[in-house]
């Protein structure tokens, strides 16, 4: 059970693991002592879901399957700190649209837990005053920077987040922490905290920590985005929109280089295969134009697949039509419950107009972002 098992956790772990799973000797004495162990990750409620969430929506799904208890932290109180929209706001958006895409896309055994349920609790707001005697502005902020709303003129509520982000792995009593490599420094600060003789309300432990690929993209030189639609492709896109999207999306030439100089994938459309496609299909038949040599192209792993892209055997469009129809299946499901039921996706566009005219947002993103609400909630969008 063990070697099976921790080959699943690692699915989709960035890589290399010694610096991405923290550490890979605890991770296996927690599967190895503990039978059902506790996952979380937390998410700002404060955007569109798109395909770089999914990663992680996923990871929870698969987790569970082999045993985990796994919970979604919807962290309104985090967003509310980092200046990305009303409390009431973020807690709403959390228990519509964003509850109800893990129950679609991911599995309604993935529990949701607002913040606010318990971080203004006597005793958690208690521990979090201990621990920021503990930690310097200049550590908190090193942990903070990379998720930053604000990075000119921090606050002290973006000094207090990442404690806050420590202290829920506790609250939630989760063996492992998961998140982006942007949350790496976070991780590193919780394990550093709870490995000291500091005396919490709360029991403490050391957390295990892993983190996932940030997706590229389809911008070139950016991730995904929630404020840049054509950045991203959200879950609720219609087909259209996701087509165009993908059309339109970075995709260097098989000649050119697809990682940067830290050996990052660039390519937002064959990290939609390593991630999404081969990891979900496991072997796909790929069509090829007549630019590729025409006829079926049969790929087992994504080492094949970029193998045969960078020897001119794939051409971009080729990938890109894959992508495309692939994504426009998957989201599917959700897609199908957003037009059943439109109140769903109403307060994520109500956040989104907050967003924009407060300059969170740019108006030609705005216009963008309003093709995909109009096709759920009509004629009663404003502006």
């Amino acid at each position: 059970m063990g070697g099976s098992r921790l080959q699943k956790v690692l699915r989709n772990v960035a890589e290399p693991l010694d610096e991405f799973v923290m550490t890979l000797p605890d991770l296996e004495r927690v599967l190895t002592e503990v039978e059902h162990p506790t996952v979380y990750i937390g998410y700002e409620p404060s955007g569109p879901i798109h395909l770089g969430t999914l990663l992680t929506i996923e990871k929870l799904a698969e987790l569970t399957e082999i045993g985990f208890r796994s919970k979604a932290l919807m962290a309104d109180i985090h967003g509310f700190l980092n200046k990305k929209g009303p409390r009431e706001l973020l807690e709403e958006v959390s228990e519509t649209y964003w509850a109800e895409t893990f129950r679609t896309l991911g599995s309604p055994s993935i529990e949701i837990v607002l913040g606010s349920e318990f971080e203004l609790s006597p005793d958690y707001i208690m521990d979090l005053l201990v621990l920021s005697q503990r930690v310097t502005t200049a550590r908190a902020w090193r942990a903070m920077d990379m998720i930053a709303r604000e990075t000119k003129h921090p606050t002290v509520g973006q000094h207090i987040y990442p404690i806050m982000q420590a202290l829920d792995i506790l609250y939630l009593g989760c063996d492992v922490a998961i998140g982006g490599t942007d949350q790496r420094k976070i991780h590193a600060l919780a394990r550093e905290l709870f490995s000291s003789p500091v005396r919490l309300r709360h029991e403490k432990w050391v957390p295990v920590a892993l983190h996932t690929p940030l997706i590229p993209g389809l911008i070139e030189g950016g991730k995904m985005s929630s404020s840049i639609p054509k950045s991203h492709i959200a879950i609720h896109d219609p087909p259209e929109v996701i087509r165009r999207k993908i059309r339109m999306a970075f995709c260097p030439p098989g000649g050119a280089p697809q990682y940067d100089e830290a050996g990052r994938l660039i390519n937002p459309i064959l990290a939609a295969f390593k991630y999404f496609i081969l990891h979900d299909l496991g072997e796909v038949s790929l069509p090829r134009s007549k630019a590729a040599g025409g006829g079926d192209l049969k790929i087992g792993s994504y080492r094949d697949l970029e193998s045969a892209y960078v020897n001119g055997l794939v051409h971009p469009q080729d990938l890109k039509n894959f992508v495309a129809e692939y994504l426009t299946n998957r989201f599917k499901p959700i897609r199908d419950r957003l037009e059943a039921d439109p109140s769903l996706l109403e307060p994520l566009y109500r956040l989104q107009k907050w967003q924009m005219e407060r300059g969170l947002m740019g108006e030609a993103e705005w216009r963008d972002a309003m093709v995909s609400y109009s096709h759920y909630l009509g004629g009663s969008l404003e502006g």
